[in-house]
């Protein structure tokens, strides 16, 4: 039996797992006194750049990874089914029994001080170098899930990234479908928002926050788009940020099954935390893993750009591998906007 302590303490750590567009895709519920079923929330995952629930399965690694952290770190361990029914949103059973070992893991310990500290870091520039040590202890991080870690450090090779995450990351203002999933999300004028994400989080400079402001209107983002906003949108957010900044990261996986998607989100939270524990600041850029992964429900007119997009992920990803999510990554002061998070309440799926 586990304390309630304890459990408590377990969804906590799970919810504070990252989510696109912080959407916290998922529930709880105790099978029995060792076993927690995690599901995707159907109200919250599906949509258009969700379709094969790519984007719910990646927050869910990334939750199932919290869980385990914690459980291990204070004296548990855990054995994790995933996939366990025939129901598609049924995405892991958890079983946890008292570890053999006198005391927990020490990294265990470490990366479970991290769980309500690491953060997405938007601004930019960031600063320093990584090290090469510093670089392989995080991909160490990553393969503790199968899961591998490319890395694009100096100029010639993060330009020979960049194109690729431009076109993807431009869709989302070019699609309408994409762009009003985008900016359903976005809240103007309540940093205490518990769901979405607040426009301080975004680092959008104070005078450029007026003109983001109108662009949710599809008329407007229709008009800018024919001056070339989704290409200004694209060097900003992209480009820039990219360019100066030490590191550009791509988590890799075997295959597009689920279950490697799965564990790839496992893999892509524990190296942030590896990174939060290190002083890395991160900012994830995930179009280019999902879009190239396929699935994605959009006007029929940008299939061939997403064809393209996938071509060459495959084509820019070694050993035959997939790629699953860029991160930027380098140094920078602690952020001070972050996205907050529902009551514990709202993710039992008893609720």
């Amino acid at each position: 039996m586990i304390e309630e302590q304890l459990k408590k303490k377990m969804i906590e750590a799970a919810i504070q797992a990252p989510s696109a567009d912080n959407s916290q895709p998922f529930l709880y519920e105790w099978f029995d006194e060792t076993t927690l079923s995690l599901y995707i929330d159907k109200s919250r995952s599906g949509k258009a750049s969700d379709n094969r629930f790519v984007l719910s399965d990646i927050a869910l690694g990334a939750v199932i990874e919290n869980v385990v952290i914690t459980a291990k770190s204070n004296g548990l361990e855990t054995q994790e089914l995933l996939l366990p029914s025939n129901d598609d949103y049924h995405v892991c059973d958890i079983a946890f029994m008292q570890s053999e070992n006198e005391e927990p893991n020490e990294e265990d310990i470490s990366l479970a001080g991290e769980v309500h500290k690491r953060t997405t870091d938007r601004r930019f520039p960031f600063k320093g170098e990584l090290s090469e040590d510093t670089r392989s202890l995080l991909t160490v991080s990553a393969s503790c899930h199968n899961a591998g870690v490319q890395w694009f450090c100096s100029k010639t090779e993060k330009k020979s990234a960049l194109p690729l995450i431009q076109r993807a990351e431009s869709i989302r203002f070019k699609s309408k479908i994409l762009h009003e999933e985008l900016f359903s999300t976005v809240h103007f004028g309540n940093p205490e928002s518990k769901e979405g994400m607040p426009i301080e989080v975004l680092a959008i400079e104070k005078p450029a926050q007026p003109i983001f402001k109108q662009m949710k209107k599809w008329s407007v983002m229709s008009f800018f788009n024919k001056l070339g906003a989704y290409k200004m949108l694209g060097i900003r957010s992209v480009k820039l940020p990219i360019m100066f900044s030490p590191s550009l990261a791509l988590i890799t996986i075997e295959d597009n099954s689920r279950e490697s998607v799965i564990n790839g989100g496992r893999a892509l939270q524990r190296f942030w935390l590896k990174c939060s524990e290190l002083g890395i600041a991160v900012q994830p850029y995930a179009a280019p893993g999902i879009f190239s992964l396929g699935y994605i429900d959009n006007e029929p007119e940008f299939k061939p750009t997403l064809k393209t997009i996938a071509d060459e992920m495959r084509g820019l990803v070694n050993n035959n591998k997939y790629g699953l999510m860029f991160l930027r990554l380098g140094y920078n002061k602690p952020v001070t906007a972050r996205t907050h998070r529902r009551q514990a309440e709202s993710f039992n799926k008893a609720y």
